[in-house]
């Protein structure tokens, strides 16, 4: 009884890891705006983990976000990968 309880458990754990890792990332709202303001129809709906991380780096320096470093075509790039 012991090993089937177990067993149970641990399958349970790892679907619900297995499930966390598939979930979308959401990003916040302001820099949802600045995203759809330099990239007008982007589509965040869903974005992997990556393209998460890589667009809250983008937008966590001012300097990435000049005119001279091509913000928009940085975005484009990121959406674009998968």
């Amino acid at each position: 009884m012991k090993r089937f309880f177990l067993a149970s458990v641990l399958i349970a754990a790892s679907v619900a890891g297995a499930h966390a890792q598939q979930a979308t990332a959401v990003l916040s709202p302001s820099i949802q705006a600045q995203v759809l303001a330099m990239v007008p129809g982007a589509d965040l709906s869903n974005l992997t983990s990556s393209q998460y991380a890589r667009l809250v780096v983008l937008f966590s320096n001012s300097k990435n976000l000049s005119a001279g470093d091509n913000p928009s075509g940085a975005i484009k790039v990121i959406l674009n990968a998968q």
